[in-house]
C-alpha cells in the first residue's frame, strides 16, 4: 500500500484538491454550492492527476531503474503493468465521474487528462513539458470556476476577466516552477543566473494575486484582503530568498526547488482568503484549504513527491 501511495503522489493531494475548491469558490463569488457537484469536481480531479502520476512512473521506468532505483517500478515494488493499468483506468473514472454532472464538464475533463497524459507520454520537451503542467494545474483552477456555469442558477455570475486571469496567473506560476524543476534534474544546461529568473517569475505571480479581488462581483471584505495580500507577499518573499548572493550550485537549485513547491499551496489559499465565504460550509472550505499547507508538509515526509 505504501509502494502503490508512492506511486500515485498522494502527498500532493492536498493541492490538487485545493486547486479546484479555489475554483469553485472563485467562481460562486465564495458561495459554496449544494448538493454532491463540488465533491464530485474534486474526486474527478484527483483521478485524474494521480492517474496521470501513475503513467509518468510508467513512462520513466527505465530512466529511473539507471538514475532512481528506490522508485516503486524499478525496486520491484509495483509491477509495469499494474501501474500502467492505474495510469489508465484513474483518470478514465475521473472523466466518467465529470460527465455524471454535465458533458461539457466531461468535455473539460476530457481535454485536461488529455494535457495530463500527452505530458507523461510525449510531452518531456523543454518548453513543452512546462508549459502543458502550467496548462494541467491552471487548466484544474478553470473547471472548478466553470461548475458555476452548468448550474441551473440563473443568478450565479462570474466576472469574465477574472474567469481567465485566475487560471492564466496560477499557470504561470507552475510554468516557472516547472522550468526551475528542469534545471534540478540537470536538463537545462548550465546554470548560471537562470534559477532566479524563475524564482523571480514565481514570486512575481504570487505576489500579483491580490490584485485579482479587483475583478470579483463580490469585493472581498477588508480583512480578507488583507490576508490575502500578507500570504501572498510573505510567500513570495520567502521564496525570493532563495536566491543566493554568489553563484548557483545543483543544491541550491534543490534547496529553492522545494521552497517553490511548498508555495503551491500557498498560491491557493491567497485566492482562498479573497472571500470572507458566506456560508459556514464556505468558511469551512477556506478553513480547509489552509489546514491544507501543513498537512501537504506533514504526508511528504512519508510519500516524497518526486
Amino acid at each position: 500500500m505504501l509502494a502503490i501511495a508512492r506511486l500515485l503522489r498522494l502527498s500532493l493531494a492536498p493541492t490538487v484538491a485545493a486547486d479546484v475548491v479555489v475554483g469553485i469558490l472563485l467562481g460562486h463569488a465564495g458561495r459554496w454550492p449544494d448538493g454532491k457537484a463540488p465533491w464530485l469536481l474534486v474526486g474527478a480531479s484527483l483521478l485524474i492527476y494521480h492517474g496521470a502520476m501513475a503513467l509518468n512512473d510508467w513512462a520513466d521506468r527505465e530512466e529511473d531503474a539507471r538514475t532512481r532505483p528506490g522508485r516503486p517500478i524499478p525496486s520491484g515494488a509495483v509491477s509495469p503493468g499494474t501501474a500502467r493499468g492505474v495510469g489508465w483506468i484513474l483518470p478514465a473514472l475521473g472523466v466518467a465521474l465529470a460527465g455524471s454532472i454535465s458533458w461539457q464538464l466531461a468535455v473539460g475533463y476530457s481535454l485536461l487528462t488529455a494535457c495530463a497524459l500527452t505530458y507523461d507520454l510525449r510531452g518531456r520537451g523543454p518548453l513543452r513539458g512546462p508549459l502543458l503542467l502550467g496548462l494541467c494545474r491552471g487548466g484544474n483552477l478553470a473547471l472548478g470556476m466553470a461548475l458555476v456555469w452548468v448550474e441551473d442558477d440563473p443568478g450565479a455570475s462570474i466576472a469574465p476577466l477574472l474567469g481567465v486571469l485566475a487560471p492564466i496567473l496560477y499557470a504561470a506560476f507552475i510554468v516557472c516552477v516547472s522550468f526551475l524543476g528542469r534545471l534540478e534534474d540537470g536538463q537545462g544546461g548550465s546554470l548560471q543566473h537562470r534559477p532566479a529568473r524563475y524564482v523571480r517569475g514565481a514570486a512575481a505571480a504570487l505576489c500579483a494575486t491580490p490584485a485579482l479581488g479587483l475583478l470579483m462581483t463580490s469585493p472581498p471584505t477588508k480583512w480578507a484582503w488583507t490576508a490575502c495580500t500578507g500570504l501572498s507577499v510573505a510567500s513570495g518573499l520567502w521564496l525570493l530568498n532563495a536566491i543566493p548572493k554568489g553563484d548557483w550550485t545543483p543544491a541550491l537549485v534543490r534547496q529553492a526547488m522545494g521552497r517553490a513547491l511548498r508555495s503551491t499551496l500557498p498560491f491557493t489559499a491567497s485566492l482562498a482568503l479573497l472571500h470572507s465565504g458566506d456560508s459556514i460550509v464556505a468558511r469551512w472550505v477556506v478553513l480547509g484549504v489552509l489546514a491544507a499547507v501543513p498537512l501537504s508538509h506533514a504526508l511528504r515526509r512519508v510519500l516524497p513527491p518526486s
